[in-house]
Order: C-alpha cells, then structure tokens, then sequence
C-alpha cells in the first residue's frame, strides 16, 4: 500500500497512466452507496442549508438607525474613502485568489 506522501509527489502523467492501467482490479460493488448514509447527508444538507439561510436573513435585515452619523462632511468624506479602501483591497485580495483557483481548476481538468 502506498503512502499518502508518495501518491502527492506523482506527476499529472502518473496519475493518468495509472487511471488507464486496466489491469488493475477494480471491485464489483464499488459504485454501491452505503445504507442509512443516504438520508444522513441529506440531514446535514439541510442543517447547512437552515444555517447559510439564517446567515443571509442577519445580513440583510435592516437595522433599526444607522451606526454613525457625521456633522461634519470632511471627517465623513474621510470614512468614505477609508471604507472604499478597505472594499478595494478586499476585491484585490479576492482577485488574486480566484486567479489562483482558475489555474489549480484548469490543471485538475487538464487531465481528466
């Protein structure tokens, strides 16, 4: 049996030789789901589903006055600009992980 440290160093081309290798035995029952785990995962989906629902509703409930008010229009013109840099390096931060993602995305699909 291998060790998991050995099966991450194969290369995409190991892994794809390996997947067309018909000599290895593949079991009869393998596409066989256990019995019970079906309506288990269907709990947790729901349980997940319940939990990002009442997520979203605290998010975009209204509130009942606004957090902060300004008199004066530079020192609210500054949290302006303090909050749309904040936004901006989030976007930024976003970008560059999806862009990280796209590519692991398309090297996994490559070889498929």
């Amino acid at each position: 049996m291998k060790r998991i440290e050995d099966i991450e160093k194969l290369t995409a081309e190991d892994l794809l030789r390996i997947g067309d290798d018909e000599s290895i035995p593949v079991p009869e029952d393998l596409g066989v789901t256990l019995p019970g785990r079906s309506r288990s995962m269907w709990g947790i989906a729901a349980a997940a589903a319940v939990l990002i629902g009442l997520g979203g509703w605290a998010l975009i409930r209204p509130s009942a006055a606004p957090k902060d008010t300004f008199d004066d229009p530079y020192l609210a013109c500054a949290a302006i600009e303090k909050a749309f840099d904040r936004m901006s390096a989030t976007v930024h931060s976003t970008a560059g992980k999806v862009a990280t993602a796209e590519t692991t995305f398309d090297e996994l699909t490559y070889w498929k």
